[in-house]
């Protein structure tokens, strides 16, 4: 009688004189356990490149996280690319007037010196001292003028009441004054060399008559040890009735010194 085939059987010849041992109870289990031990086998040896090119691709990365898996790979890696505006960031930095530098110092020069003659011509409201109009000294001044050619002259001006209403006496007023007076005080100012502020005008306030301020004859200007030295230098007069007393230019400009300015009269300009 021959013997039955086992499920442990090899060769087929020795199988295929079983007829029907594939369909033996205990053969399907044990051809499962077989092939689930002959996958962790071929799982266990295979390299880990396979394993990757198996697994499923998370997506496309960014190039920031993009990098590779080996220190190796890392330091042969090629740079990233820079961005467009780091690339154009140096051109922006360097103008096209960079490429030629005595040009471009050239042009910036030319540059600044336009740019100071612009702010000085803003600033300037007045012009140089050289500059003053031609009139006769018996030429009576507005407000406007008269300050026109002090500050010309960089001659300042003050007021108690901080302004030039000629009725208001704690004003300084320029209106009506003669140009042969305000001409005289500038020349005294260029002969000493002093810093000159008017102090009184033709404001109402001072003493009347023929030669007085509301006429425009007299001017006060502050005291002060380089405009009393200047003074001084002229010879003494005498003294006025009030007690001031009086110095004499060759000019015949009159100087009498009161309690806390100089009252200066002018009875002839320097044009008569």
């Amino acid at each position: 009688m021959p013997r039955p085939c086992s499920i442990h059987c090899v060769m087929p010849s020795e199988c295929g004189r079983a007829p029907g041992i594939a369909h033996h109870p205990a053969f399907r289990p044990a051809a499962a356990a077989t092939a689930l031990a002959i996958a962790a086998t071929l799982l266990a040896l295979a390299p880990p490149r396979a394993l990757a090119a198996t697994r499923p691709s998370p997506g496309p990365r960014t190039a920031a996280s993009a990098e590779p898996p080996f220190p190796a790979g890392r330091l042969l890696a090629p740079a990233p690319a820079s961005r467009p505006e780091a690339a154009s960031q140096p051109e922006a930095a360097f103008p096209p007037e960079a490429a030629s530098r005595p040009e471009a110092a050239s042009r910036l020069k030319e540059a600044s010196r336009s740019e100071a003659a612009s702010s000085a011509a803003r600033k300037r409201t007045v012009p140089p001292r050289d500059v003053l109009p031609d009139l006769p000294s018996s030429q009576r001044l507005d407000q406007q003028l008269a300050e026109y050619a002090l500050r010309a002259s960089g001659i300042g001006w003050r007021s108690t009441g901080r302004c030039s209403d000629r009725m208001v006496r704690t004003c300084t007023s320029f209106e009506g004054i003669r140009w042969g007076t305000l001409r005289s005080l500038i020349d005294f100012a260029e002969s000493s060399g002093c810093e000159v502020t008017v102090t009184g005008g033709t404001e109402h306030g001072h003493a009347g008559g023929t030669y007085s301020h509301a006429n425009g004859y007299k001017i006060d200007i502050a005291t002060g040890a380089c405009v009393d030295e200047a003074v001084r230098r002229y010879p003494s007069i005498g003294v006025r009735g009030d007690g001031a007393r009086l110095h004499r230019s060759p000019e015949g400009v009159v100087f009498a010194r009161e309690k806390d300015h100089w009252d200066i009269t002018i009875r002839r300009g320097p044009r008569g």
